[in-house]
This record gives C-alpha cells, structure tokens and sequence, in this order.
C-alpha cells in the first residue's frame, strides 16, 4: 500500500522488539507455558504475551498486569495473561471469578475442560518450578520463564521436572532423571516410557525402533512433569532424519483486520507457535512482511526475522498503509511449513494532520481507549474533516455517544447521513464503504445539527 495516501511517506517505519530479549515494562515476553489439568496436559509451548486485560464469562474484563493489589509498580506480563494467551491461541477458554478472599485478582476454576472443585483443588502457579507468591495477574514474567499452571488437590507440593537426551540410537541405553523441581530432590518410583526411576531418580530406557518420542513422568501425589521429545534413530542416521517427515502446523494472532481492532497504537503485536505434535520439534521461525498496495498488488516480501526460536515480535507500521506477514516453521528433521496472515491495515489517527485534515472548531480530547489517546468531537453543524486515499474500501471509527448527533460522510462525491446517537465500544467501525474501483479516492465527513459528534480514526483499506 505504498503511497496509498498521498503525502504519506513510501516506507513503512519497521520497530521490532525480538521476544527472547529480557522483559521491560510493558515489552511482551515469550514465556515456557505448560498447564497440567487433573487429568491430562492441556497445554505445553511457548507462549508470547504482554500487558493486557483478561475477561471471563463469570467475571468480566479486569486488569491483569502485574498492577493487582498494588503488586508492581508498573505494568507489564502476567502469568494469568500468558494462560489467556495461550487459550486464545490455542482454542480454549478459561474460566473463574474474580476478587474471592477480597483478593485482587482471578481465582480461576476451569481451563478448557478441566474443572476443579474449590473446595477440595485449586490452580497452582509455578515459576521455574518455585511455588509463586503472587496471584496470577499480580505476578509478573520474564522472557524464557518456566510458567506452569496446574491442578492439583490442596496435598500436593511437588512439581515433577524431567531431564534426558534428545537424541538416541535405536538398540542403546539412554538415560533420563526426574526430580522435584522446586528441591532438586530425585524421585524414586515416577513412571517414564514404561521405566520406574530409582532412588537416584534415574531410569534407563532403550529404544528398538526408530521414531519421535515424547516422555513425561508420572507418579501419584505429584505434579506431572515437562515434555522431553527424543528422536531415536539407527545407527549412522543423522538425527531426527528417519521418521520425521512431517512439516509443522503454524498458527498466528494478530489484533484484528484493523489495528484499531485490539490495540490503541501503530506499533502492534505478532506472535505465533507451531504445532510438531508428532515431529521432532520446532527448531526455529522465520518472519517476512511486505506491504500491501491498492486493488491487490503488493511490495516484495522483506525479511523481519530469520531462523530465530521466538515466537512474537513488534511491528510499527506507518498510518494508512496494509501489511501481510509470512511465517515459516522448521523443525529438526528440516520439514518446513510456511503461512500467510490476513492484511493488517493501520487506520489514520485524527491527530495525522497531514493526512486527515479537519476545519476549524473541532476539539480534541483525550482518552485513554482511543487510538492514538485522543479524539475529535464537534458540537456545531458545519465542521468538516478530509481525506484523499488510494484502496479500495474505508472505514470509520470511533463511538457512538448518548446525546450523539448526526453525521454526513461524503465519498467520490455519494453521501450518506450517519446517526451518531446511542452507545458503542471506542475503536469501533461506524461505517465502512461499499467497495471501490482501485485508484485515488476523496471523503469528506461533515457534522450537523442534533448533538456532539466524535470520531477517533479513518482506515483505508487495500
């Protein structure tokens, strides 16, 4: 969508924030995810996520960053907004009340289909297998943390932390180790690939056939452990190479079609994971974006990151112009699966003067969930506001307003009158054009009689 609006710079402004960096406030972090239910293991992968608020049917939409109960000064991601991440990626949903014990935050009962019973189970929080002191939206994570939610009666203290080889050829021993995570102390009796651990938390196990294998240990009264995936191999095989054939399936967020749709600002969050369920496992991502022009055509694809394990970035795009991502998975046999996102566009902010031209009496005000912080209103008819764009649709954003009045938007020379009266979410679309030839474009939006306009953002679309 270069030169989509004219006057408008031909390069986009790129700001990429790797997600394995350490975590600062309000930079989104990767985290190691896992959530073990009462009955099998929901989920298990990294997970990118920032500061942002959780919504569940029984309670609502709070916040949930790290702010709770006065927990940290600042806000930034959570353990509870990486579990809200991971379920929206993942298909799932979550679900508890909020504020029990007069505690500022989530008492989360159901993960998926795994329910507790409150009175006799609960949801532990785990760091890095350390019990957590802080509830899950009051504790902050950092990049590469061990995040484990599980559910388990009010006995159980224990959360079982494998380790072993990831590779091994068919016919030989290898060894793995169960300890209790939060002490390091060996288990004895945990159940690993059909083999029991020893008093030094041990177990030997040997492989007759080549395949992708994942361990987990078990044992009762305990948290069941991390995933180990080991490929065995014959003899002389490079690893990972004799039964892996299978590419990853890649999944990717973004916050909408429109920026504005899940964020307030041009800079917006990409993340992503890759399911190897039964590969050898993701060695790395690469990333690549172009930009998106006008009745279909587009730039050529421009490399964001390459061959790189994380599994979000930051991207900044420039006010008026679309964007594409293209995402690739290998993994450690080399299998290589690649997808495409749906078109980001990034709506103008009324604050783009240069691009959005707004006639004397409009006033700006700010606030807080608009795009950009701020949004125009006018309480007198007369006052107009313009754009001259290339795409082939546009829409406009803002909210309705109780008293609203009422509005004419004026496109290549068609108007329509807009009532502005009633209510709305801020960022929402209030109208969005029937479809255009591709080219250049002209709207016009003018305020009349009845009531307070206001509008937020315009976004042309390619």
């Amino acid at each position: 969508m270069t030169d989509r609006i004219r006057g408008a710079a031909p390069v986009a402004a790129l700001s990429l924030f790797l997600l394995a960096a350490p975590a600062a406030q309000a930079v989104p972090v990767t985290v190691n995810l896992r959530v073990e239910g009462l009955n099998r293991t929901v989920f298990d992968g990294p997970v990118t996520t920032d500061a942002h608020p959780v919504t569940t049917a029984t309670a609502g939409s709070h916040t949930c960053d790290g702010t709770n109960g006065a927990a940290e000064p600042a806000p930034g991601p959570t353990a509870t907004g990486a579990l809200d991440d991971a379920a929206r990626l993942a298909g799932f949903t979550i679900d508890g009340p909020y504020g029990n014990f007069g505690i500022d935050d989530y008492f989360i009962e159901r993960v998926a289909d795994e329910q507790i019973d409150p009175m006799t189970q609960f949801w532990s929080l785990w760091i890095n297998h350390t019990f957590s002191d802080k509830g899950g939206c009051q504790k902050r994570v950092l990049a590469g943390q061990d995040v484990l939610w599980a559910a388990v009666p009010f006995s159980v203290e224990v959360p079982l932390k494998l380790t072993g080889p990831a590779t091994a050829t068919t016919g030989q021993p290898v060894q793995v180790r169960v300890i209790d995570g939060q002490t390091g102390t060996p288990q004895a009796g945990a159940t690993v690939g059909g083999a029991t651990t020893g008093g030094d938390g041990l177990a030997s196990l040997t492989f007759t056939q080549a395949g992708i294998y994942r361990l987990k240990a078990d044992k009762p009264g305990t948290i069941r452990s991390n995933t180990i995936v080991l490929c065995a191999d014959p003899p002389e095989a490079d690893p990972c190479s004799s039964a892996d054939k299978a590419a990853p399936r890649v999944q990717w967020r973004l916050p909408g079609r429109l920026a504005s749709d899940g964020g307030r600002s041009r800079t917006v969050l990409l993340s992503w994971q890759a399911d190897d369920a039964t590969g050898s496992g993701v060695a790395y991502y690469s990333v690549e974006m172009r930009e998106l022009a006008d009745g279909g055509g587009s730039s050529q694809w421009r490399s964001l990151l390459d061959r790189a394990l994380v599994n979000g970035l930051h991207f900044r795009g420039e006010a008026g112009h679309a964007y594409q991502f293209r995402i690739t998975a290998a993994d450690r046999a080399a299998n290589r699966a690649t997808v495409e996102t749906d078109p980001l566009v990034i709506p103008v902010d009324d604050r783009s003067r240069r691009l959005w031209r707004f006639s004397k009496g409009w006033k700006r005000v700010r606030s807080g969930s608009a795009w950009g912080g701020t949004v125009v209103r006018a309480s007198r008819p007369g006052l107009a506001a313009r754009l001259r764009f290339r795409g082939t649709r546009v829409a406009l954003i803002g909210r309705k307003l109780a008293r609203g009045g009422r509005l004419r938007v004026t496109l290549d020379g068609r108007s329509k009158i807009l009532r502005m009266r009633g209510r709305s979410a801020p960022r929402s679309v209030l109208w969005m054009s029937r479809r255009l030839q591709p080219g250049g474009h002209s709207l016009t939006v003018r305020s009349l009689r009845g009531g307070t306009v206001e509008l937020d953002a315009v976004a042309p679309l390619p």
